[in-house]
């Protein structure tokens, strides 16, 4: 009887997506408009990544280039990765996650792909150096894990590189994203807010938006201390380890109204402020999204709406160096993390 009273998934992977949004209360005391945050740490995995990784994996079968008995492979500082780790192995696929940058992967996210099935290979100095002896360019020696993908894919049969930064499905799985905040803001949104990565997010979110709403806002965040500046609009480089998503979101035009940088220690303290004053256990990205999109309603007035997203949960940053796919690792940074972490 209780049965007939209950929905109940058929697999796990049906719970991938339709994420709750919830409004910000506390930290909009003073401001007029709603900050209203996509609590995407709620899918199975912990983060809006799975959106991604059932989306590459299904039209990756679809298309017949990835078929029983292939081994997944992708490059990860750890949300991808998990994602990759659940998703595949629910799939019966063998998952290989390479990190992205030698140091950048969590304790915690290596355990929990492990946990999930997944073999998880950390790149080592060795590595580097036999990407050197092949004269890889300088900018792509930053993205070691995945020139191995690719000569993996390249020279070895049954294997199939996920390419997150230059999947279509990455855009269209959170075109499915933009689609729910349409309909959990009954089609009023004023802004969206977004932190770049590797543009799948934002460009889907914005796309689905702006072909629904025309006046909406895109702002897009850049840590402060990249190097390489995304400007709405211009070129952006590509090759087959960079660019991609981003190189055509930012090509675009009129897709992306602004691109604003914030540093590392604003957005710690903002997540802090989430998880304190809010109940929102979110990582660090969510805390740069959330300062922003706060900028953003400052702006506004009453009635209007800025929207954000919450890309993961804070549960995987604990015990580890802050190493998240938004900011790089810096040791005065994890030290304040840790301070803030463990104080009362």
């Amino acid at each position: 009887m209780w049965l007939k009273k209950m929905k109940v998934a058929k697999n796990i992977l049906d719970l991938i997506g339709n994420t709750p949004m919830v409004k910000l209360n506390n930290l909009t005391k003073d401001i007029e408009a709603n900050v209203l945050v996509k609590l995407e740490y709620l899918n199975p995995s912990g983060s809006m990544k799975d959106r991604i990784a059932l989306k590459m994996i299904e039209l990756a079968e679809e298309a017949r280039i990835l078929k029983p008995g292939y081994t997944i492979v992708e490059s990860s500082t750890g949300n991808t990765g998990i994602a990759l780790s659940f998703v595949g192995t629910r799939k019966g696929y063998k998952v290989v996650i390479y990190e992205t940058i030698p140091g950048r992967m969590g304790e915690e996210k290596v355990k929990i792909m492990r946990n999930y099935g997944a073999k998880v290979q950390l790149i080592t100095p060795k590595d580097i150096e036999n990407l050197r002896e092949k004269s890889v360019p300088g900018a792509e020696i930053e993205l070691p894990g995945r020139r191995i993908c690719l000569d993996l894919e390249k020279n070895k049969p049954n294997i199939w590189w996920a390419r997150q930064f230059s999947n279509p499905g990455n855009v269209k799985a959170h075109n499915e994203t933009g689609m729910e905040i349409l309909t959990q803001t009954n089609n009023k949104v004023d802004t969206f807010v977004m932190s770049i990565g590797t543009g799948g997010t934002l460009m889907g979110v914005a796309t689905t938006l702006k072909k629904k709403l025309q006046n909406v806002r895109i702002v897009g965040i850049q840590p402060a201390s990249s190097k390489k500046e995304m400007r709405p609009g211009t070129s952006y480089s590509r090759t087959d380890i960079s660019g991609g998503i981003v190189s055509d979101m930012m090509e675009k035009p009129h897709l992306i109204d602004e691109v604003v940088r914030v540093s590392d220690e604003e957005a710690i303290k903002m997540t802090h402020r989430l998880w304190k004053e809010e109940g929102l256990f979110s990582g660090v990205s969510g805390g740069a999204n959330v300062l922003v999109a706060l900028n953003e309603a400052k702006r506004l007035g009453k009635g209007k709406n800025v929207v954000t997203i919450l890309p993961d949960h804070g549960d995987r940053y604990l015990t580890e160096e802050l190493k998240t796919h938004f900011f790089p690792r810096r040791r005065t940074q994890i030290q304040k993390f840790n301070r803030g972490l463990f104080s009362s």
